[in-house]
């Protein structure tokens, strides 16, 4: 409840902001800032290579605080290779993806892909410790941040660009906060990293680099391949209706499953190493209680958002209300099966999380591509995108259930427990 605090409150700013940015901004600048906010997204998942899911798991804070040296390492020297890449072929990049205006800032993606590579890291960090307040007021403050920034850059006229401004100051302001929370509570273990630690933690959880990893990646790609396609193919004006439906109907995600999915991963490792039974019963509470929760406000947004976009956002995007009243079933199953994916991590069932990521890139892009070649509009794209997204939810919760129920009772602790990405995260 501390998180769901914490995000309701940042959502809210995010939900008060939307009908004035929706003025100050097109669809088409929302649509290409979209693309690079796609891009900066699968980025930022991949920047630690997921060596922040093991953070919560060592009984010790001194080899806890080995990984989290590590990641901000392997971060810094993300960040360094993707400047070389956009450096060199940057230009081409954006050109390819129908953005090209945004191409001489291409330097901010390697600022906020840093910045966000720090601020999973921390978070895993604050997990760990239990700092849940610290979390809620740091995604308070980075919402906080983003909005002021896209809400000055709009007032200046800088278009996508601006939108993209607000985007790497929310990221770089939560890094800074988390980093000083961290240091406040646990300074000592922090002075005791060496080398030897660091690369003693790279040995011991290379599993996350070399099979987490991938599946994290691919997780990403497969929400964000969605809009990518869809501005590819349909344009920057459509792609721009979708992004703004999928900010609107995504607020539940984000602003409840999100925090419960972080405490279901520290309450199910600890369940994972003593009582898996528990962890079975654990599995089943949470997804009785959000299917519950999220029937009704999921039928009422769904109900009431073509009529209520034009109005509340003004009349350019009326249709951004008709995706929205399509996408709610599968933001609703999304919602439901989400927080409980973490299982497949917890219980290193990695050759689970990359069938599933697998299957879900191949159906979400796939059904876009498909309703193209058919020649459908773009609505008919988003239903192909709906019922696709609503077959990987299910999928989702499957696996999940069938990792819990074949981990043996009282048998041996988990050698290793990571806390699954959370899905839906805010611009």
């Amino acid at each position: 409840m501390t998180i769901v605090a914490g995000t309701a409150v940042a959502q809210l700013i995010v939900v008060a902001s939307s009908p004035v940015l929706s003025r100050l901004y097109t669809p088409s600048e929302f649509g290409a800032f979209g693309v690079v906010a796609a891009a900066l997204g699968i980025l930022t998942v991949v920047s630690c290579l997921t060596y922040e899911y093991a953070i919560p798991l060592p009984p010790s804070d001194d080899e806890a605080a080995s990984i989290l040296a590590l990641c901000l390492l392997v971060a810094l020297a993300f960040g360094t290779a993707s400047a070389v890449v956009l450096w060199v072929a940057g230009p081409w990049l954006f050109e390819s993806a129908g953005v090209s205006a945004l191409s001489a800032y291409a330097m901010l993606l390697v600022l906020g892909q840093v910045g966000g590579g720090f601020v999973v890291a921390l978070t895993s960090w604050a997990v760990r410790s239990r700092s849940y307040a610290d979390i809620a007021a740091n995604r308070l403050s980075q919402t906080a941040a983003l909005v002021l920034g896209q809400l000055g850059s709009g007032a200046l006229g800088l278009g996508a660009p601006g939108l993209l401004m607000g985007s790497v100051l929310g990221s770089v302001s939560g890094s800074t906060r988390l980093a000083r929370a961290a240091w406040r509570i646990s300074a000592p273990s922090f002075r005791r990293v060496s080398r030897s630690g660091v690369a003693a933690a790279a040995r011991r959880y290379r599993r996350f680099a070399f099979m987490s990893a991938p599946s994290a990646f691919l997780n990403t790609l497969g929400l964000q391949a969605p809009l990518l396609l869809v501005v590819i193919l349909y344009g920057t004006q459509t792609g721009g209706e979708y992004t703004l439906a999928q900010r609107v109907i995504a607020l539940p995600t984000t602003l409840v499953a999100g925090a419960v999915g972080q405490v279901f991963t520290a309450e199910a490792a600890q369940l994972a190493r003593s009582d898996p039974d528990g962890l079975r019963a654990l599995f089943w509470k949470t997804t009785r209680q959000l299917a519950a929760i999220a029937i009704v406000p999921m039928v009422g947004i769904a109900a009431v958002s073509q009529a209520a976009f034009g109005f509340v956002f003004g009349e350019d995007w009326v249709v951004a209300g008709v995706f929205v009243a399509i996408l709610a079933p599968m933001y609703y199953l999304q919602f439901v099966t989400s927080p409980t994916g973490s299982a497949l991590d917890i219980l290193e069932r990695q050759d689970l999380h990359l069938l599933r990521e697998l299957c879900r890139i191949a159906l979400l892009g796939g059904s876009v591509v498909v309703a193209w070649s058919l020649n459908l509009p773009a609505i008919g794209a988003v239903v192909a995108l709906s019922v696709a997204g609503c077959l990987i939810s299910l999928l989702y919760g499957l696996l999940s259930w069938r990792a819990i129920v074949g981990h043996p009772s009282g048998g041996s602790p988990p050698a290793v427990a990571t806390p699954d990405p959370v899905a839906g995260s805010p611009d």
